[in-house]
């Protein structure tokens, strides 16, 4: 933040522009409509003195979809169209080509010069294609032609000692040499940085792209489960007492089907000569590989990585018995959210005091594809000490592979299966929520899944398809009869139950009855609950009338990420806006430590930032609140508060959030638009 925007910030934390309301001043037409809104149950409780009574709604066209902005130009302007004028392609359904107008920068790569990244790096012989290099390696050119940049003070430089985007730095005053521009490293501070996990190996995306990875043991798995689910469940269907008769047949095939794993598996054979594992994977010479000769030599592309002293589990497996089993009695658990569970949000929560996280959710077919941007929701930061991957896919052979995959090239603690995602695009896959209808299917996926997968697996639910036609609870009581083979251990080590159907999405509130009738047939497996938790009121009623194990937080998180601080210290939280300013901040900072200080890794910044603006524009400050705890489907009347930065992050218009973004990440390039990407962040 450069020292004006540091001003204007202070300015709208001091500033008050708004008096307070005096009793005796408001009209009897302005008390009446106060007195009604409190008789209204949906309404939320505001101070008398805080009301905006003469609130004024101001149309952003600038920050309209296409539809909003055709009825507000045919509202102002009485002349109708010409019939013979073309009409503009309309966006269909929620969030069409949304990446294409939400935060698209036109300048993001012009500003960058095609610059080589390898050259902002390491210099001019650090660039492994030379002179075939199709990007620019002239650092005298691009230096007459930077851009001013955002602000003086780099955080990467300030904290670690180092940024890693040299010269692209948007915030590079204080390490980057205007005449040379040679990037500055300070060493004393450079030994404090710490990389996040679970990075995209180039050996690994060379190998999926052109489909070279061994599924073997994965395929064998899928084989076995496919045989033997199909014959158990048709003999139950057609002749159910000859079940029985199957049974010692069954039997035979589960344990074929861990035996299978097993023997599967590759030995490591530099531990059994005391030798330690590679430890890095420089990417390939693409042109110089030849591919059926590489794949040929390599039985599993990425070897375990091992530092140290060698350990059993580098020489035997682990059977299911020995699984690494995780706590999850009473643990706040902090829900996957797509697009704004990003890394950044969660190291946000983490020091608020969540202490399971879970990326967003990733689809196998993209993954098995090898795109990279599928990819980054894998990524960890190191701060997250227990984190699950969640796991979004149809068919048991592309989940058995996506876990073979993830098994042998990333660090997680636990698979989260999705059998809760509602939107239509994956539910017409017969993923997500659907899963739960193809019961047969959903058995495969479940068996393969967790005998291939040394981690802990959950599933994630929903009560239902439609309102009224629960089948949650045949969910769980299925899930529950499978076991191992060799032990007593079930299949699925967490249940987590979202009280509402895929048709009623965020309209209604979760149904807690039927999340605690499901909590009582899990037992023992842990059962979480899903909705409404706000306030640590909401959390503790949960936990003491109900059988859950714990509650996942999802939108109260967004809301307020502070929640977790208030449930662990059972206080309600009175924030001042100052304090949500510096939490804003950091998210910040934490941004372009993740997606880069350069103009792309900024616009992402920004965008993804606007995304949770969508949801944190929902908080009431406690101080403004009448009656506590406020509900989260309660909408609030136009109101202001205690300063002007208060009323600035209460706005609902998507043009004052951008100005927010303004303080933290510097001006927005002519022609930004903005639209919000989720309908989750409406009132219900």
């Amino acid at each position: 933040m450069s020292s004006k925007e540091e001003h204007e910030s202070s300015v709208l934390f001091h500033r008050v522009s708004h008096p307070l309301n005096e009793h005796s001043k408001l009209t009897e037409e302005q008390l009446n409509k106060y007195e009604t809104w409190k008789t209204q149950p949906a309404m939320a409780q505001i101070k008398l003195e805080f009301i905006d009574f003469d609130h004024e709604v101001r149309l952003s066209i600038e920050h309209l979809n296409e539809n909003d902005k055709k009825i507000a130009a045919e509202t102002n302007n009485s002349e109708t169209n010409d019939s013979t004028e073309p009409k503009k392609k309309k966006f269909k359904g929620q969030n069409r080509k949304h990446l294409e107008i939400n935060a698209k920068s036109s300048t993001a790569n012009e500003n960058n010069h095609h610059l080589c990244f390898f050259v902002v790096r390491g210099g001019l012989d650090k660039c492994p294609y030379k002179s075939s290099c199709k990007h620019s390696h002239d650092l005298s050119n691009y230096l007459t032609q930077r851009p001013a940049d955002f602000d003086k003070n780099c955080y990467m430089f300030d904290v670690y000692g180092q940024c890693f985007y040299g010269i692209l730095c948007r915030f590079g005053q204080s390490h980057i040499d205007p005449i040379t521009g040679h990037n500055k490293i300070v060493a004393r501070l450079n030994q404090t940085y710490v990389e996040s996990l679970n990075k995209y190996p180039p050996l690994l995306k060379h190998f999926l792209r052109r489909k070279k990875y061994d599924y073997k043991l994965s395929d064998h798995l899928t084989k076995i489960a496919n045989k033997l689910i199909t014959k158990v469940n048709v003999a139950k269907r057609n002749n159910p007492t000859a079940a029985d008769e199957n049974q010692d047949d069954k039997e035979k095939e589960d344990r074929s089907l861990v035996d299978i794993y097993y023997s599967a598996l590759p030995v490591n054979k530099n531990a059994k000569n005391n030798q330690p594992d590679e430890t890095e994977i420089l990417p390939p010479d693409v042109d110089a590989i030849d591919d059926d000769q590489q794949a040929s030599q390599v039985s599993r592309p990425i070897p375990f990585r091992t530092l140290g002293t060698i350990t059993d589990v580098d020489m035997i497996r682990l059977k299911p018995r020995e699984k690494v089993r995780i706590d999850f009695n009473r643990r706040l658990y902090l829900a996957p959210l797509t697009t704004v569970g990003n890394l950044p949000f969660r190291r946000i929560c983490k020091e608020y005091g969540c202490e399971i996280t879970c990326g967003e959710m990733a689809m196998t077919t993209s993954l098995l594809q090898g795109q990279m941007s599928e990819f980054a929701l894998l990524r960890r930061h190191p701060s997250e000490t227990i984190f699950g991957v969640q796991l979004c896919g149809s068919f048991v052979d592309t989940m058995t592979r996506t876990v073979q995959l993830l098994e042998e090239n990333f660090d997680y603690d636990f698979i989260d299966l999705n059998c809760a995602c509602p939107i239509d695009l994956v539910y017409k896959k017969g993923a997500g929520c659907a899963l739960t209808r193809r019961t047969i299917d959903f058995e495969r996926i479940c068996r393969s899944v967790s005998c291939l997968s040394t981690r802990p697996i959950t599933i994630k639910l929903r009560t239902g398809i439609m309102t009224g036609e629960n089948n949650a609870h045949e969910i769980v009581s299925l899930a529950k009869s499978w076991k191992s083979d060799y032990d007593d251990n079930h299949v699925v080590d967490l249940f987590t139950l979202h009280g509402r159907s895929k048709e009623m999405r965020y309209s209604k509130s979760a149904d807690w009855n039927y999340v605690d009738e499901c909590a009582k047939l899990s037992n023992p497996i842990p059962f979480y609950g899903v909705g409404d938790i706000y306030a640590f009121e909401d959390y503790y009623k949960r936990l003491d009338e109900t059988s859950v194990s714990g509650c996942m937080i999802a939108r109260g998180a967004l809301i307020k990420p502070w929640l977790f601080t208030e449930i662990k210290e059972q206080r309600t939280w009175d924030i001042s806006a100052g304090e949500r300013f510096d939490m804003l901040k950091r998210y910040t900072n934490y941004g372009l430590e993740h997606w880069g200080s350069d103009q792309s890794g900024v616009e992402k910044t920004r965008r993804f930032l606007l995304e949770w603006f969508s949801f944190l524009y929902r908080y009431i400050p406690v101080g403004l609140l009448e009656r506590l705890p406020h509900r989260l489907n309660e909408r609030p009347p136009y109101f202001f508060g205690r300063n002007d930065l208060e009323t600035l992050m209460s706005s609902k218009l998507c043009s004052d959030w951008v100005k927010l973004t303004e303080l933290l990440l510097g001006k927005v390039s002519s022609g930004f638009h903005f639209l919000p990407k989720h309908k989750a962040n409406a009132y219900g």
